[in-house]
């Protein structure tokens, strides 16, 4: 019987091979406890290597609700910060992640965050 050995170094590969540098900035919720108004705020920005896809890359693979309503989305290594609400930066255009991070794993192990962009 064979053994498969799957690590997150093909996901590191891929992340370099299809990878872009953008500028991630950090977003803070808030929420009033007077009205419950919420409050979005910047944090520092610091640029990061993803994998960058736009709806109308002709090499991005959309699986069922992958794109669905967004304008782009990234991927990630596990190890790197990124939260639903946070600006990502790219080519003169600036978008919101709209979604929790999803998250992908082999077993235990995460191998890839995926994250939902609108541009704002």
């Amino acid at each position: 019987m064979a053994n498969l050995n799957f690590d997150a170094a093909v996901f590191a590969n891929a992340i370099t091979g299809f990878g872009k540098t953008v500028s991630r900035t950090p977003v803070t919720k808030t929420t009033s406890n007077m009205d419950g108004d919420e409050t979005l705020t910047d944090g520092t920005p610091e640029n990061i290597e993803v994998a960058f896809f736009t709806r109308t890359d002709k090499y991005a693979q959309d699986n069922p609700g992958l794109i669905l309503d967004a304008d782009a989305i990234v991927i990630t290594l596990p190890t790197q910060t990124i939260s639903k609400n946070d600006k990502i930066a790219y080519d003169g255009v600036t978008y919101r992640i709209i979604d929790d991070i999803f998250t992908r794993r082999l077993g235990a192990t995460a191998m890839y965050k995926t994250a939902r962009l609108k541009v704002i």
